[in-house]
């Protein structure tokens, strides 16, 4: 690897907040380049998809090299110089399961018009919209982005829908504690990556309103030790205010 590692990320997000941690678990020294995903829509500027064909962050950018997907940044990571943060062979069952929860069900649910629509996902259909007319080279991808965009309304409509992702959540929840009452970390005894993705969506979590699941549990413990660790500010992770502020 040469060069400077680059991370685009946007400040809220929950996947760059944990590509952060792994930069700083593993010492490495980077810069970021903010990617406003939000306002500007800055993950749809040609310079970017050339640099993430998904227009998604975080990306990664190690001199010529650019790594996308963020179990895949952090799995890159470790063949770098620095602590290892590989953890047993349950770390990727973790990055997995910790990945794989619909974390927009969680933050837009609180977020809806009496009749059920978030306007935030209406606004964004809206610029996709314009977006597909505006840019046919982005066709393909500005297609994909408006069915998932659709099917999202249709699932925040449908109570039974979120409830599911819910119990999805609490059962990670429960699945971290029973993992933490063997052992003092999620993949073994010394911090993995593991420990990196669960200490941001435990911090989301907290954001929603779920620290009460795993009150009692070894979570307390854990959480405490994970947020008393330097890369938790340097990170800058989230876990105060409410879901209008992400």
């Amino acid at each position: 690897m040469t060069g400077i590692l680059v991370l685009y990320d946007h400040s809220a997000s929950i996947c760059s907040q944990m590509a952060r941690l792994a930069l700083v678990e593993k010492e490495l020294s980077f810069q970021r380049h903010a990617i406003d995903i939000m306002e500007t829509n800055e993950q749809f500027e040609p310079w970017y998809i050339a640099l993430n064909p998904l227009a998604v962050v975080p990306t990664l950018k190690m001199g010529d090299e650019v790594v996308t997907d963020t179990i895949t940044i952090v799995n890159r990571l470790q063949s770098m110089p620095g602590p290892d943060l590989s953890g047993d062979d349950t770390t990727q069952d973790w990055l997995r399961a910790i990945m794989a929860l619909h974390y927009g069900v969680l933050l837009y649910r609180n977020r809806l018009d009496p009749d059920g629509t978030a306007p935030q996902i209406m606004a964004r259909g809206k610029f996709l919209q314009r977006l597909k007319k505006t840019r046919p080279d982005l066709e393909q991808l500005t297609n994909a982005r408006l069915a998932g965009n659709q099917r999202f309304q249709k699932l925040l409509k449908d109570p039974v829908e979120i409830e599911k992702h819910m119990s999805a959540a609490r059962g990670l929840i429960q699945q971290i504690a029973d993992a933490l009452a063997k052992q003092a970390y999620l993949a073994g005894s010394s911090y993995s990556f593991a420990d990196c993705f669960a200490t941001a969506a435990l911090a989301r979590f907290t954001i929603h309103g779920l620290a009460d699941d795993w009150r009692g549990t070894a979570i307390d413990d854990y959480y405490a030790r994970l947020k008393s660790r330097p890369s938790f500010t340097a990170a800058e992770v989230i876990d105060t205010g409410t879901e209008r502020d992400l």
